[in-house]
């Protein structure tokens, strides 16, 4: 694949019920939680997917195959954010093949009270899709 372009679109796939809630303003919808976004305490990086240039369907079955196959739950959703939004965070994106279309989010804060401000600032510009 080519280098990250800040044009792009990265996808996370969400596995727990608990990382969304219904919102009460109208119209009603769906939010992801921050929670999403933290990153992994044993490695310090958010897991994501590279998918501007794939359809919907075939998003859905990388999710399928590279997270819910390994991780022996559903996929329940995702959440997608442009590659801009997250760089403007100071963080980073770096592609981590394989498997095809695997980048992390890097560069996170140590401080737990920084990454928690930024996956939220995350979670409020980023796109949720349930199954």
């Amino acid at each position: 694949m080519p280098p990250i372009d800040h044009l792009e679109d990265l996808s996370r796939f969400i596995l727990d019920k608990r990382h969304w809630f219904k919102t009460d303003n109208p119209p009603v919808q769906s939010r992801v939680k921050y929670v999403v976004f933290l990153p992994n305490p044993n490695n310090g990086e958010t897991s994501v997917f590279r998918t501007s240039d794939i359809e919907d369907e075939l998003i859905w079955s990388i999710g399928d195959r590279e997270v819910s196959a390994h991780r022996e739950k559903p996929i329940l959703g995702r959440v997608d954010i442009a590659v801009a939004v997250v760089i403007s965070k100071d963080l980073e994106v770096i592609s981590s093949e394989p498997p095809e279309r695997h980048a992390n989010i890097t560069s996170w804060s140590d401080e737990k009270s920084n990454q928690k401000l930024i996956a939220l600032e995350l979670a409020a510009k980023a796109r949720l899709y349930l199954r």
